[in-house]
């Protein structure tokens, strides 16, 4: 087997396994049918191992070529890397920059990393995927982003990843102020809670769990999420115009909870929930044993110290 390796052929290969058609992995590659077929059939030989099962139908990754696949996707991600830590090297004020952060990350964390960024490296060029918990896994597993930051409430077993847990944040039941719930004298329960239909960012499939879990909800009755998705202004708009209870973070509705336009129906919640029932949990997740560019282990620097300035107390 040759051991010199043709970067250009390596990313053929991520480029065919990702379409699993040729014709359109040549499209992304600028090449003919022709060169691009030449170039998948080079790099199996050179390799020796069959990489895709074709024929005039179709196309499939072999067990080797999924094998592979994985490592080519390491192997690019690692050159992009060198690439752009030379970069940094040679021109401190340069540099590429792409990560993922969910919706609460993008909201509290995000914005004052990034504009320390940008003050300290002018020139920098940042790409941010704004997505939930499982879309951004993917994307890190596919090596489309470097690192991500976003709602968990699951523990990542997988020896793949290293995770970096950030305090966690105050929830909120939030309803506008004629909500019936907000106007009344008496406290309110979890029963009343549980007859109004709610609404909540869209985080990961755990949410109708946690749901359940907050209103005490047997599991033979249904939950009652009515609406979930990732536009805080449409979500916000929702629970001012109807009688929505929104579930979600409290820091993003702090200005309409000092001036009166939500309710937090929390503080009147009798029996008052457990300590730590109405929290939101995040994570900076990126691959274990692998080494960040300068750019984005300064960026995760940023991150977690906006965290920990955030953090309640």
């Amino acid at each position: 087997m040759n051991d010199s390796i043709d970067l250009k052929r390596v990313r053929h290969l991520v480029l065919l396994g990702e379409e699993l058609h040729f014709s359109r992995a040549a499209e992304r590659a600028n090449l003919s049918q022709t060169a691009f077929s030449r170039s998948i059939q080079s790099l199996e030989a050179d390799l020796g191992v069959r990489l895709f099962d074709r024929d005039t139908r179709s196309v499939a990754l072999t067990a080797a070529g999924r094998q592979i696949l994985a490592r080519a996707r390491e192997l690019l991600s690692c050159a992009g890397r060198l690439s752009a830590e030379a970069e940094h090297i040679a021109n401190a004020e340069g540099g590429e920059l792409t990560f993922g952060a969910g919706m609460m990350a993008a909201n509290l964390y995000v914005q004052d990393a990034l504009i320390e960024l940008r003050r300290s490296i002018p020139r920098l060029v940042v790409k941010v995927e704004v997505n939930h918990w499982h879309h951004l896994m993917h994307h890190l597993e596919q090596e489309h982003i470097e690192f991500f930051v976003a709602y968990s409430s699951e523990r990542i077993s997988d020896p793949r990843f290293s995770i970096t847990r950030l305090p966690a944040q105050p929830a909120a039941i939030a309803c506008r102020r004629d909500h019936p719930l907000a106007k009344q004298e008496a406290p309110v329960t979890l029963q009343q809670m549980a007859e109004y239909p709610w609404s909540s960012v869209i985080f990961n499939e755990s949410l109708p769990d946690r749901l359940r879990a907050v209103l005490d909800l047997p599991t033979d009755v249904p939950i009652p999420l009515a609406f979930s998705c990732n536009d805080l202004k449409l979500l916000r708009e929702t629970t001012l115009a109807s009688d929505t209870l929104l579930l979600t973070w409290r820091a993003w509705l702090e200005d309409d909870l000092h001036s009166g336009a939500v309710v937090d129906l929390d503080s009147r919640l009798r029996p008052a929930l457990p300590p730590g029932m109405l929290q939101v949990d995040s994570a900076i997740v990126c691959h274990a044993g692998r080494t960040l560019s300068p750019i984005a282990r300064r960026a995760i620097e940023l991150i977690i110290a906006s965290a920990n300035r955030l953090a309640p107390g």
